[in-house]
């Protein structure tokens, strides 16, 4: 029975190696396949116990960039940023125990069930993830498909549907492998895999937008360790970076700057705002940078700040829990003040809108709000470029920064429109309509990217309908099942 746990646990741990940076989603499709072959026969506690154990090899690496935030940035200690670590690995791991226990009331014997039953579960269960208590949308599972072969139907049924999609073939290798001696069998299940295979391929040609134009483009990564970022030193030297990047950008170029550049509001700093504006205006440049806004007392706002061609800015609408704010304070509150971790309070946005400047319509996004799909899809479809910002120096060279990226490949394919990407200390990169990574800047590299990029209109598939295709193909596998179990309790 240990055994049984033990290798769920290992195959979890391959399965993480599907998302960047290793990219292995070949790994992750063995996995699951395997997977299926532990669960055929087992019974509903061995179910959960065999997800749980899965999840947590999921986890475990997945997630491992955790540690790294909690332990160097949190000022709690070794042992204490372990526990911490654990304990939220432990959480998260409930969720595959539950698909498992979804699957074991969704299955029955068919080839069907087989072929559905475990997709139907993980997609109903990871979705759930990405919207309780907040949502924590990461390692979505059909976040690795971008950039690779099977990356074309993202535009359909986005990268939520991609995990159906990836769930799917495993299912479909598992009756290949298990009917291999008889090959009539394996016949059906290995015409369906083959052709999802080469419907993927034959979407990725579709132009689902249109190219209208291009601006010249730079992103700057100050890489400024956050001790310094926040000192006098390091203030000056950002106000230098930017003064310097106003002076060299070209005529109608976009400079984009990170999360939380400026780390004074407004208003405390309003005569060199002033004069930052006016310079951009000269240019007929638009910089983009992100700002702290303070209010009265400790709270803060978390905000993009346009200046130049236009003047706007957009606060950040979906914060991070734990980090930006604190979800049920009067009890979680008093435990990490007991660790001694100090977290921030900060202030939601209240408007998700695009933003005007010059030629371009921006959709906004700061850090952690690229992993929300329905989040970007409010103003991605009006607009032809994507900006988004963020801090990852939390996370220092580990999994974190490039998981983040990641994402936001999704978001590009998604839309098809490219993204510009500004962040701390890495990692910053240019992506295309396709999802690819034009250029980037490494771990911790200081340095500028310059670009032409290009301008998309128009909406694909998933832009103007979201996921209703796929609660759609789901609703009627559900309805499907249902029926095709009643019929084998009646008979």
């Amino acid at each position: 029975m240990l055994r049984k746990y033990v290798f769920a646990f290992f195959l979890g741990l391959f399965f993480s190696l599907g998302f960047a940076p290793n990219d292995l989603w070949f790994i992750s499709l063995f996995s699951l396949t395997c997977l299926h072959f532990l669960i055929q026969e087992a019974n509903k506690k061995e179910l959960f116990y065999i997800g749980y154990s899965y999840g947590f090899g999921l986890w475990s690496l997945g997630i491992s960039w955790l540690y790294v935030s909690i332990y160097f940035y949190g000022n709690i200690g070794f042992i204490s940023s372990i526990v911490l670590t654990v304990i939220f690995i432990a959480i998260v791991s409930l969720y595959m125990g539950a698909t498992l226990l979804l699957y074991y009331y969704l299955r029955f014997n068919s080839k069907f069930s087989v072929i559905f039953s475990l997709p139907l579960a993980w997609i109903a269960i990871e979705y759930l993830r990405s919207i309780l208590l907040t949502g924590f949308p990461w390692l979505i599972s059909g976040t690795m498909m971008a950039d690779t072969i099977l990356d074309g139907w993202t535009p359909i049924i986005g990268a939520q549907g991609n995990t159906f999609l990836l769930l799917l073939l495993s299912s479909l290798l598992f009756l290949i492998i298990s009917d291999i001696k008889k090959f009539q069998n394996a016949l059906l299940p290995l015409t369906f895999f083959v052709l999802l295979c080469i419907s993927s391929f034959t979407l990725k040609q579709i132009e689902w937008t249109t190219l209208t134009g291009s601006i010249k483009a730079s992103i700057i990564q100050p890489n400024l360790e956050l001790e310094k970022k926040w000192s006098t030193e390091g203030i000056i030297e950002t106000k230098n970076m930017i003064e310097t990047a106003i002076e060299v950008a070209e005529e109608g170029e976009v400079i984009v700057f990170p999360e939380t550049a400026i780390i004074f509001s407004q208003n405390e700093i309003k005569d060199w705002i002033a004069y930052i504006d006016y310079k951009a205006e000269q240019k007929k440049v638009t910089l983009i940078t992100g700002i702290i806004e303070r209010e009265e007392g400790s709270k803060v706002r978390n905000r993009i700040l346009g200046l130049g061609t236009e003047n706007w800015h957009y606060d950040k609408v979906k914060l991070v829990p734990f980090g930006e704010f604190i979800p049920f304070e009067n009890i979680t509150g008093k435990f990490f003040d007991i660790l001694g971790l100090k977290l921030t309070n900060t202030v939601a946005g209240k408007l998700i809108n695009s933003i005007k400047a010059g030629s371009i319509r921006i959709s906004p996004s700061i850090c952690y709000e690229i992993a929300f799909p329905e989040l970007i899809r409010k103003t991605a479809s009006e607009s032809n470029l994507l900006v988004t910002i963020s801090n990852d120096t939390w996370f220092g060279s580990s999994y974190g920064p490039i998981q983040h990226l990641e994402i936001a490949q999704n978001r590009a394919l998604e839309h098809k429109k490219a993204i510009l990407r500004s962040t701390n200390s890495g990692i910053s990169a240019f992506i295309s309509n396709n999802g690819k990574i034009l250029e980037k800047q490494g771990y911790f590299e200081d340095k500028m990217l310059k670009a032409e990029v290009n301008l998309y209109e128009g909406k694909t598939f998933y832009a103007k309908y979201g996921n209703l295709l796929l609660y759609l193909i789901l609703s009627v596998i559900l309805i499907i099942i249902l029926i095709l179990k009643r019929k084998k309790k009646i008979y």
